[in-house]
Order: structure tokens, then sequence, then C-alpha cells
């Protein structure tokens, strides 16, 4: 399992570097392309300006948090990013509950991967500057959520 500790020191380590970040993202499209792919294509044209890039960030946390305890980390196809993708939308569907947190919690009884899915919970539900709207969050946590699923 990925831990909050492991999460923490790769967010660190990139606020205190902001001027790598667009290398560590060149980074993930060379060794992830199939995932990069995910990440910007059309799909996410819904999301704000804003939305995409707090998503791209998201995602090369995750990536880097489990790179970080799996240096082996194979490439990720696009085949299985589509099927954990499908997964995931067929389980949130699934969940007629009053409120969108309400809605995840099969998600958390359902993973090893806890921390790492409170990561995106926070990041999706977050109010404030960095806020994803009401339409997006649903597309939101499911790619974040996919990303997860198709590294670990």
């Amino acid at each position: 399992m990925i831990t909050e500790a492991t999460i923490d020191r790769v967010l660190e380590r990139l606020e205190a570097s902001p001027d790598t970040y667009e290398q560590e993202v060149n980074d993930l499209a060379d060794r992830q392309p199939e995932l990069m792919d995910y990440l910007t294509n059309e799909d996410v044209e819904a999301f704000t300006e804003l939305e995409r890039d707090l998503l791209l960030f998201a995602a090369l946390v995750i990536w880097q948090a489990v790179e970080s305890e799996r240096p082996e980390l194979e490439e990720v196809e696009g085949d299985t990013i589509a099927a954990a993708e499908e997964r995931n939308y067929h389980q949130l569907s699934l969940v007629k509950a009053p409120s969108f947190r309400d809605r995840l919690t099969p998600f958390f009884e359902q993973t090893a991967q806890e921390d790492l899915l409170a990561f995106v919970e926070d990041l999706t539900l977050a109010e404030g500057e960095e806020e994803v709207s009401s339409e997006a969050r649903e597309p939101f946590f499911v790619t974040l959520k996919t990303v997860i699923d198709v590294l670990t």
C-alpha cells in the first residue's frame, strides 16, 4: 500500500522544486505514454483549464508515489486503462446516495490503496481556489481512480 507519508514526500518534493514540474510531466509522458494520452485526451476537454492542471498534477503525484515504492513499474496499456475506467464508472453508477462523498464509500471498502484514494477524494471535493466543479467531480474522480488502479 502507498502510504500517506509517501504521498506527502512526493508533494513536498514537487513543491520544493516547481521549476522541474514540466520535466517531471515529460518523464511521465515518456515512461507512461498511453497513460498520458488518457490524461490529455478529448474527454478531459470538458474540464476547465484549472481542473485539467489539477488532474495532471494529481496523476503525477500518484505515479511518483507508486514508482517510489515500485521502481520496476511496467508501462500501462490503453486496453488496461479502458477496462479499469469502465469498471470504475460502473461501480459509481451502482451507488445511489444523497451526496457525492457518500457515493465514494464503496471504493474505499474495496481498495488496498486507501491513502491514494483519500488524496483523490480530497482533491475532488476541495473547496476554494482549486475547486473541482460539481459537474466535473464524477469524471475527475473516476479518471484518477483509474490511474491508481492501473499503476497499482
